[in-house]
């Protein structure tokens, strides 16, 4: 062959090979399935940012349509409302809204409570009772998962019912912060960032954490506020996506283990830069994200439900729905 035909051949097999490879990555691409998931930006969207840093979503033939709603109350209606496919979403709010008639279940857990109530450090409160008559600042309002969560501590294990006996002012948790600190509340339920934050700058006193507390007095595991929720409709239309995508969400706890490094990632994302923020970070979101979705956790998950009805009852939840809690599509 001579010199000017190599050339041209040697040009079209480059040319080949360079359309090949262009095109394999669209390819699998577009065999990902895709599904909306709905999130709130801060500590509750931990789990998925690792997830799409380490592209373990792919690993598995999926992407998201990732929507971040500012409030749990419009997240929650999205699930509700099948605007979003999956959904990390409120337990006790779910379980509601199973018990009016939504097809909403839940899958697995994400994380129990990391939050803390804090109180001035001059302050003359030492229980959850001494708040009575008093102002407790809560940042979800008194509808949230996590306030549900304190309020049955309260009145199970500290003899108060916060519904009836504080006065509850509802604020986003920054607000919460500087109202403790002019006095303008006597406590605060902060969020699970601003806990932390909080505890590391030791500028108020902790008054109560939600999971210890809850392990103090019923031991081993706390049950997750946060869950893994979707719609019966999307399930059983999409049984493979949901089973995958919690294939997904346990191999990234099991990276997170692995891994300790993610934190100062996740901590840089979200602004916080102190040393001991970042290690406050770890140190207390580790214990309470929830690894698998075993018989265990489910029978904690349904005894706090059943605590929730007895304690808090109709002003939450009338009656513990008993196909809420879903196991058939663990990996």
């Amino acid at each position: 062959m001579n010199n000017p035909s190599r050339i041209v051949l040697l040009a079209l097999l480059s040319s080949f090979l360079l359309f090949s490879c262009a095109g394999a990555p669209t390819a699998n691409q577009n065999a990902y399935r895709s599904f909306r998931l709905g999130l709130i930006p801060g500590a509750q969207s931990f789990v998925d940012f690792v997830m799409q840093r380490q592209r373990i979503l792919n690993q598995f033939g999926l992407q998201s349509e990732k929507l971040e709603l500012l409030s749990p109350a419009n997240l929650h209606l999205m699930v509700a409302e099948r605007q979003v496919d999956i959904g990390f979403a409120g337990f006790t709010t779910m379980a509601t809204a199973r018990s009016e008639g939504k097809d909403l279940i839940v899958v697995h857990g994400v994380f129990s409570p990391v939050n803390m109530v804090f109180v001035a450090k001059d302050s003359p409160i030492r229980s959850l009772l001494d708040l009575k008559g008093r102002k407790l600042g809560v940042f979800g309002g008194p509808g949230s998962t996590t306030f549900v969560f304190l309020a049955v501590l309260a009145k199970k294990w500290n003899g108060i019912d916060l519904f009836r006996d504080v006065e509850l002012v509802s604020a986003p948790a920054p607000a919460l912060i500087e109202l403790l600190d002019r006095g303008e509340v006597d406590a605060a339920l902060l969020g699970t960032t601003e806990s932390i934050r909080m505890f590391a700058q030791q500028r108020f006193s902790v008054l109560l954490d939600l999971s210890d507390e809850y392990k103090a007095h019923q031991g081993g595991r706390a049950p997750a506020h946060v869950t893994v929720a979707t719609s019966e409709q999307f399930a059983r239309a999409n049984p493979d996506v949901v089973r995958d995508y919690l294939k997904a969400y346990e191999a990234t706890v099991v990276y997170i283990r692995a891994h300790p490094e993610v934190w100062g990632e996740y901590a840089k994302s979200i602004n916080v830069e102190d040393a001991e923020e970042i290690r406050l970070l770890q140190e207390k979101m580790l214990p309470n994200i929830v690894d698998s979705w075993d018989d265990n956790q489910i029978a904690v998950q349904k005894d706090y439900l059943n605590l929730v009805h007895e304690i808090v009852g109709d002003s939450v939840l009338k009656v513990v729905p008993n196909d809420l809690i879903r196991n058939e599509y663990n990996p």
